[in-house]
């Protein structure tokens, strides 16, 4: 003969099925793995205050703009080596910035709103062309385009360790909550069947 309490499990595996589904989808877990939870959001500022500096020793562009912590609402001003970070901030991951120092000693590369009327065809100077509430900016040499670049924006990578830290305690909580909601609305019957057992 099965146990009082298999045959109550049998009955009601819906019910316990339902509360789990319930739990899951808006108890802690949930909220803890939700994609605005520990999220610490960057973008460029309005303005950017984009600056562009040429390094003849690296061959490489230092991009100088500020950045806005959504969260905290404070602007400050970001210094990143152009080439190395291209890949980070394409696929929004926050670039390896370095120190306003680097730019000291640097060729500033003038930069405009619109593409400039006439360049001369063999010129080979560099420019760029950022417009206003765009964050990116158009790179050229002479009457070459050499590329289109986005200015960072991403969310700060503890998001995830946060997450991944808590999940044991969040998924402790929801169990503790499942259990305690079957308990209270089936222990009359948990109870008769022990004691009918007896």
């Amino acid at each position: 003969m099965k146990s009082p309490v298999l045959t109550w499990v049998m009955r009601k595996w819906p019910f316990v099925l339902l509360a789990v589904q319930i739990v899951f989808v808006s108890g802690c877990t949930s909220v803890l793995w939700d994609k605005s939870t520990f999220a610490r959001e960057y973008h460029p500022a309005d303005p950017a205050s984009l600056h562009l500096y040429y390094s003849k020793e690296r061959k490489d562009i230092l991009v100088q703009y500020d950045e806005l912590n959504v969260a905290d609402k404070e602007i400050r001003p970001r210094f990143y080596w152009l080439e190395p970070n291209a890949t980070r901030i394409n696929d929004s991951r926050k670039p390896h910035f370095v120190s306003a120092k680097a730019s000291e000693d640097l060729i500033l590369i003038p930069l405009s709103e619109s593409h400039p009327d006439s360049v001369l065809p063999d010129s080979k100077a560099l420019y760029a062309v950022s417009k206003p509430k765009e964050d990116l900016f158009t790179l050229y040499l002479g009457p070459e385009q050499v590329d289109l670049y986005r200015l960072p924006d991403y969310q700060d990578s503890s998001q995830r360790v946060k997450q991944v830290l808590l999940t044991p305690f969040a998924v402790a909580v929801d169990a503790t909550i499942i259990g305690a909601v079957v308990s209270y609305y089936n222990a009359p019957s948990i109870l008769s069947g022990l004691h009918w057992r007896q």
